[in-house]
């Protein structure tokens, strides 16, 4: 069986959060709030029924985390151990199926619980795909590398000039590099800019000659003080001079707040969400001070957002629970992204708009890789998946990016596995972290349209 270690970490992993959020087409505004909170419990029903040696209420209380968290590539992994040790053959190599149409890596091997299913020709079939799934795929070079530069966290690039900016969390230093340059310059720091903190986020808002900056106090930054705490704002800096625009506070509320991620639409209007109390924020080219905008209990933890080319909606990534379109005009109209079950949309970072495309950098699963979302003509739903890359050899947690036409320029990497909670190295000098450029429509490029959809679904029934 899997080893109590395995299990507890991924408990504690994923901590006590509200469950998974309605149905795929169901309004989100209006999801019932009335549902149990049943994530919680059943991770501890779970976890009872594992260490008490109940393989069968092991499995049926990891089915219900299933349901709550679809794209949970540890749960999947469970039911495949558990299914296989009750007998349930083809419920197991169905749920291996069904991870490895989503593009997932497993060396099954290394589990001595699937003993039974080695018997079958299909068990070393799926395996095969399965570990070839965990070897580098695409193309991607390397703009620059950033050594001794602890957690750098935001990407932003300056499209008419090609100088490429850099934030970090731990200094809350913000550097910058021209096209022709080598070494990268200071353009802000806390001692020029006392609003100045953590560097969660960035981008370039061309029209307005302005570099957008989300900014907070966590605990890794070196200015870290209690006090601080729940502080967090947007600021602007002029793209020539680098001086402070205008500075725009997040107004407390009495809850945890960081604005995590943002994204600029067209009229300047600024949506950033918060990484700590998931919702999203809404600063107007008037505004003082970013407003509330959307929100909802049943979402976990909100990560990248991206805006569509008309402005119309708000694409917004739950690490847990997938993408989530949201009217930009009208938060009440919200929406989960309709997705074909091949797409497995757990443990996005990054997310970005191309053309009618969403470009998804993809963490929290095995592999770690950069996804290629073709959209329907409403926007609503996913009509194609292309994996751009996956698994390279600089992947190291890739994180957040910027898009350069048809180009994704993105953090390879990551220190936040590296720090403990005070940003202090756990052991050793940190990883360099690449930036990596990559054809998001480079003719290399795997397409699964909607015939191969329809074919994978079809396979999917002769895995009984």
């Amino acid at each position: 069986m899997l080893s109590v270690f395995r299990l507890a970490f991924v408990l504690l992993a994923l901590g006590v959060v509200p469950p998974a959020l309605a149905d795929e087409g169901q309004d989100a505004s209006t999801a019932s709030e009335q549902r149990p909170l049943g994530l919680a419990q059943s991770m501890r029903q779970a976890g009872a029924a594992f260490e008490a040696g109940d393989v069968e209420a092991w499995v049926q209380h990891t089915e219900r985390l299933h349901e709550l968290r679809p794209y949970s590539q540890d749960f999947m992994r469970h039911l495949v151990l558990g299914y296989s040790q009750i007998g349930e053959t083809s419920r197991a190599f169905n749920m291996m199926l069904a991870m490895q149409q989503q593009g997932l890596s497993e060396n099954w091997d290394d589990f001595e619980e699937l003993e039974s299913l080695r018997q079958h020709r299909l068990y070393e079939h799926l395996n095969s795909l399965m570990r070839e799934a965990g070897e580098p795929f695409g193309q991607a070079d390397e703009v620059a590398v950033l050594e001794g530069v602890a957690m750098p966290e935001a990407l932003a690039l300056d499209s008419t000039t090609d100088r490429l900016f850099v934030g970090t969390v731990r200094d809350g230093r913000i550097l910058v590099r021209g096209p022709d340059e080598q070494e990268w310059t200071v353009f802000a720091q806390p001692s020029e800019h006392e609003d100045l903190m953590a560097v969660m986020s960035m981008a370039v808002d061309v029209s307005r000659n302005q570099l957008i900056v989300a900014t907070g106090a966590v605990s890794q930054f070196r200015g870290y003080r209690s006090q601080d705490a729940g502080r967090t704002a947007i600021l602007r800096f002029d793209l020539e001079s680098g001086e402070l625009v205008r500075r725009h506070r997040l107004v407390p509320d009495g809850r945890s707040r960081l604005l995590g991620t943002l994204t600029v639409a067209s009229d300047g209007t600024i949506f950033a969400a918060d990484s700590i109390t998931p919702s999203v924020f809404r600063l107007g080219p008037d505004d003082e001070s970013p407003r509330l905008f959307f929100g909802h209990p049943n979402l976990t933890s909100l990560r990248g957002v991206a805006v569509s080319s008309d402005d119309a909606r708000l694409y917004v990534a739950d690490y847990d629970l997938g993408i989530f379109v949201v009217d930009a005009q009208d938060p009440n109209q919200a929406w989960k992204l309709a997705v074909p079950e091949t797409l497995n949309e757990g443990g996005i970072d990054g997310l970005y708009k191309w053309e009618n495309h969403l470009v998804a950098i993809q963490n929290g699963v095995i592999p770690q890789r950069i996804l290629r979302l073709a959209l329907g003509e409403d926007g609503l739903g996913v009509v194609g998946i292309a994996p751009v890359a996956a698994a390279l050899e600089q992947f190291d947690t890739p994180t957040f990016g910027v898009m350069n036409g048809s180009r994704l320029v993105f953090l390879a990497g990551s220190h936040w596995q590296y720090v403990d909670a005070r940003g202090r190295n756990r052991g050793g000098q940190l990883p360099p972290v690449s930036i990596l450029s990559a054809d998001v429509d480079s003719p290399e490029v795997m397409v699964v349209g909607r015939e191969i959809l329809e074919r994978l679904r079809q396979q999917s029934g002769e895995g009984n």
